[in-house]
């Protein structure tokens, strides 16, 4: 039994992991609600516990906005069918063709993927057929996005640097813990779903073997916080920034080191050894927060300062200038309607492509 996989006996500790995760289970617990679900199971009190049930939701997501569509979702084991053609491939290009080919033959139940080269360029496109994009489908929508992601970064390795991600016609700030998971300037308000990537990762060998499957697939694609390519920095950045947005205030270093199965020596040595600290992530997230509310929201500089945690309007004003040298009503007023390289986008026009049910049913 690893850490994550250990029950919490002690309050502390499970306080420090529902502060650590609560956000993220707030935001999908709303969305049940919005779509008259019942919650699947007990309140999260573990990655693992949280892992395990972020797949249910989604399935119960997918499903429900699937009778909008008015075709059922793609079954769990379609997806796993899927995962294990592309396995087969002996080049990312390949995988990737394989996965538009499979979704061919379930047409219109797992929608369409396109694969777009144009010079250096890569752009994996998808669609699937969505008839009234709503903020439940957006949340299965990026969901499966990013499983496309895990899936192609685990074929061949290595991690896959993206160079711009497009999350389709849905505008909200509450996704963007999800949407920092692709590390990579993040555009909303367009038309697609679509990650965009240098060409030449296209020549990238699959090194994965059929026997790796099974672990790689058991709780994909929701093990976000149990990912072990992705680096606790990462992790942090997620969890630092959900609470942010849902106003539940910054967990300590303590809390989170707790709530990732580490002890606080280990959490910070693993930061200093990946060349950052608490410190530095808490100060971009303060910072990444402050720029979206600020270019994209009414919100009074009052507010925001008592959202981010400051003391009074006066020292987040100092603050803000120690970040971008200008005050904030000097920096709203020279970056409303300016793209949001940093976290959750722009409206933008973009291609005509829209979801991707990759996460399927049980």
């Amino acid at each position: 039994m690893t850490q994550n996989d250990m029950p919490f006996q002690s309050s502390p500790i499970r306080s420090a992991v529902e502060l650590a995760i609560g956000p993220l289970v707030e935001l999908l617990r709303r969305e049940l609600e919005l779509a008259g679900i019942p919650s699947p199971g007990a309140e999260p009190t573990s990655i693992r516990t949280f892992t395990l049930w972020y797949l249910e939701v989604v399935q119960l997501l997918d499903a429900h906005c699937a009778e909008g569509d008015q075709h059922p979702a793609m079954a769990r084991a379609e997806v796993e069918l899927m995962c294990r053609c592309a396995l087969s491939a002996c080049s990312l290009e390949e995988a990737m063709q394989l996965c538009a080919r499979y979704c061919e033959t379930l047409y219109p139940r797992a929608g369409r993927i396109e694969l777009r080269i144009n010079r250096n360029m890569a752009s994996f496109c998808l669609d699937s057929l969505r008839n009234n994009p709503t903020t439940a489908s957006s949340l299965v929508d990026i969901t499966g996005l990013f499983a496309f992601r895990q899936l192609f970064q685990w074929l061949v390795g290595v991690d896959l640097q993206l160079m711009q991600v497009g999350i389709g016609p849905v505008e909200r700030e509450d996704v963007l813990p999800f949407l920092q998971l692709f590390k990579a300037p993040v555009l909303s308000g367009g038309n697609g779903y679509v990650m965009e990537f240098p060409a030449d990762i296209l020549r990238l060998p699959v090194i994965r073997t059929s026997a790796e499957f099974n672990e790689f697939f058991t709780v994909f694609p929701c093990a976000v916080f149990e990912d072990t390519r992705r680096t606790l920095a990462e992790q942090v950045v997620s969890l630092l920034s959900a609470s942010l947005r849902q106003g539940t205030g910054i967990p300590t270093q303590i809390q989170l080191a707790t709530a990732l199965g580490l002890s606080l020596s280990t959490f910070r040595r693993r930061l200093t050894e990946s060349g950052t600290s608490f410190r530095d992530l808490r100060e971009s997230c303060l910072q990444d927060s402050a720029h979206y509310w600020l270019r994209h929201t009414d919100m009074t500089i009052s507010d925001i300062s008592s959202r981010l945690g400051f003391s009074d309007a006066g020292a987040f004003r100092r603050a803000f200038r120690q970040w971008t040298g200008t005050a904030p009503t000097t920096w709203r007023e020279a970056h409303r309607g300016t793209t949001h390289q940093g976290g959750s986008g722009n409206r933008l026009q973009m291609r005509s492509i829209s979801r991707v049910p990759l996460t399927g049913n049980r």
